[in-house]
């Protein structure tokens, strides 16, 4: 698998006033946000991108008001998954 390095100019990143952790995973949060938005990733993928569970990914999109993707027949395979596993 192919992984992609983005490389951000140090006096960028030395104008970033939070800690260098907080910063970069605010800035893959960003890159996920708009990716996803236009249909060039899928949850599963965000998610992963994130390292979340795939609920805990659309769990953190619906709080920043993001729709989820889907058609009503993956809702519906959704909600018959959940009704075998409770």
């Amino acid at each position: 698998m192919q992984s992609v390095l983005i490389e951000i100019p140090e006096e960028i990143v030395s104008q970033i006033k939070l800690p260098p952790k907080r910063a970069k995973q605010m800035i893959m949060e960003e890159l996920v946000i708009r990716l996803y938005q236009q249909g060039i990733i899928t949850s599963a993928q965000g998610s992963r991108m994130l390292n979340m569970d795939r609920f805990s990914f659309e769990r953190f999109l619906a709080k920043i008001e993001i729709p989820i993707h889907g058609e009503p027949d993956d809702l519906e395979k959704d909600i018959k998954n959940l009704e075998q596993v409770l």
